[in-house]
């Protein structure tokens, strides 16, 4: 009985002799010979090495098969897959792999059953009841993009069905999103979902940022004049010493008396003399504040 690995062996020498006969099959008379330039692989960073650690698994194994797709003609067999998968590996489950290789185990040919088997014993047995526990409870707390990219992420992680999208996704939404979404007619897909509240989050942040420009000159203008210096001795307007002397000067015990007699009710003599007196005080007063001020 032919064992896996001789049968690798014969498909890798045919595929070998048809691109000799490729290359050396002369094109039909009449017609150039183009050789098709050889097509080059992207230059990638390789996967992280897996010590065997559950809550790594998920990355390590998602960067293999991108690594895989991204590099078609190097990985072009279950069993080159698997190999590379192997040396990356290290610890208990280095040696595991190791073991499959020792015994020529036919998993060795075939990269998905050789991924059901790793993920059995490594793979994070919690991390789907995380996830699906992080989904129900996920709430928008900055832009509706941001929250849109994290919930895409998991519920595709996990698989959930555009219904389920529908309805956690809106309750995980702020309230005035969601008002506004109440609103908007025609949204059939999930997708068509998330461009709305994205679009309505974008117009309630540009319209309070707006709103908010008014308070804020007024405040930085109010705060200037109360932080406007005052202005010293030598900027203050000058008091003519001769005006204001004169001006107080001028209020003459007769200016009073006549304020007195014109009052409804007659004083006496004496009330006369007492309210001139306090007016030559209140006139000397004034003309002694306004020296002071001068000095």
């Amino acid at each position: 009985m032919v064992s896996n690995a001789e049968l690798q062996q014969e498909v890798t020498e045919l595929r070998e002799l048809v691109r000799q006969l490729q290359e050396t099959t002369p094109a039909p008379h009449g017609e150039p010979t183009h050789t098709p330039p050889p097509r080059k692989e992207p230059k990638l960073p390789e996967p992280p090495e897996f010590n065997g650690k559950p809550s790594e698994y998920a990355t390590f194994i998602n960067h293999c098969d991108l690594y895989f797709r991204m590099r078609p003609i190097t990985f072009d067999s279950d069993y080159v897959k698997t190999a590379y998968v192997i040396s990356r590996c290290r610890g208990s489950s280095a040696e595991w792999g190791h073991s499959l290789i020792e015994s020529s185990s036919d998993i060795l040919y075939d990269y998905d059953a050789f991924k059901e088997q790793l993920a059995s014993m490594y793979a994070d047995k919690q991390r789907r009841k995380a996830l699906r526990q992080k989904l129900t409870t996920l709430k928008q707390t900055g832009s509706a993009s941001k929250f849109a990219a994290e919930f895409k992420t998991i519920a595709n992680i996990l698989g959930i069905d555009d219904e389920s999208r529908f309805a956690l996704f809106t309750a995980g939404l702020k309230s005035e999103v969601q008002r506004a979404l109440a609103l908007v007619r025609d949204i059939d897909t999930f997708e068509e979902l998330v461009d709305a509240a994205v679009q309505i989050d974008h117009v309630n942040f540009t319209l309070a940022k707006a709103e908010s420009k008014p308070s804020a000159n007024k405040s930085s203008s109010s705060q200037g004049k109360i932080n406007t210096p005052s202005l010293s001795r030598s900027q203050q307007p000058r008091i003519d010493s001769a005006s204001s002397v004169t001006s107080n000067a001028s209020r003459t015990p007769s200016s009073f008396k006549n304020s007195s007699t014109s009052s409804r009710n007659p004083i006496s003599q004496e009330e006369k003399e007492h309210r001139e007196v306090l007016a030559y005080v209140d006139s000397a007063v004034e003309i002694t504040s306004s020296m002071t001020v001068l000095r």
